[in-house]
């Protein structure tokens, strides 16, 4: 009788430490959204900033009305997989850009649509000459889960970064990710969605792992002092 109530209780240890550090980290992913969401929404009140003219300092900047000038750089056009839009699917396009002063920054320029052949990639346009655009800054990573070591040599990567950017054509980029919202005439999708948004289904997780572990304190409170027949 001991040992079988000692393995009911470690069972209903190890089923509590699930369930409280899920509810947790639901809990948490919840509040850091809404954290997000609500610079979100202070920096699209802000004015709009000029990269040409302003220093680029990551934290203030960060999800703020930005403009800037210069030229894209076609060789720099990367994919990133795996980005549906509805139904259809396609990729993100991303390019950097070189600032009047010389500055590089990364665009994430908008969506298209790619093929069911996976072989055939989608001919990305990219504008000539000086272009202008206007958008937000993004911070320039972001939590992402990769199965397997990423492969930056190719043109098509799962996760986009500023660090993998640099890596991978050997220049310096501001701690930036330009999120473009003006139309450069390339065909590219820009429906964006908020930043973080979501954050009312982390705290129904939350609150479905920590329903499980009060119903796991009540089976284990009920089963192990119940009165037994005599």
């Amino acid at each position: 009788m001991a040992r079988s109530r000692l393995t009911v209780t470690l069972i209903a240890l190890a089923g509590l430490a699930i369930t409280v550090s899920a509810c947790i980290w639901q809990y948490g992913r919840g509040r850091e959204k809404d954290r997000i969401a609500a610079e979100a929404e202070a920096g699209s009140r802000s004015g709009l900033v000029d990269l040409d003219v302003a220093p680029v300092s990551e934290p203030a900047l960060r999800f703020r009305r930005i403009r800037a000038r210069g030229i894209m750089l076609p060789h720099t056009t990367i994919l990133m997989d795996n980005q549906p839009h509805g139904s259809q699917p396609g990729y993100l396009v991303f390019t950097a850009m070189r600032l009047q002063d010389g500055r590089n920054i990364v665009v994430k320029r908008g969506w298209i649509a790619g093929s069911l052949n996976r072989s055939e990639l989608p001919k990305v346009p990219v504008p000539d000459g000086t272009v202008q655009i206007e958008g937000v800054a993004l911070p320039p990573s972001y939590r992402f889960l990769e199965l397997a070591h990423a492969s930056l040599d190719g043109p098509v990567w799962q996760n986009v970064t500023v660090a993998r950017y640099e890596q991978r054509f050997g220049l310096h980029f501001e701690p930036l990710v330009f999120e473009q919202h003006s139309d450069s005439g390339d065909g590219l999708v820009r429906d964006w969605p908020k930043p973080a948004s979501g954050s009312a289904m982390h705290y129904g997780y939350a609150f479905q792992w920590g329903s499980m572990a009060t119903l796991i304190v009540i089976l284990y409170v009920y089963f192990t002092f119940r009165k037994r027949p005599a």
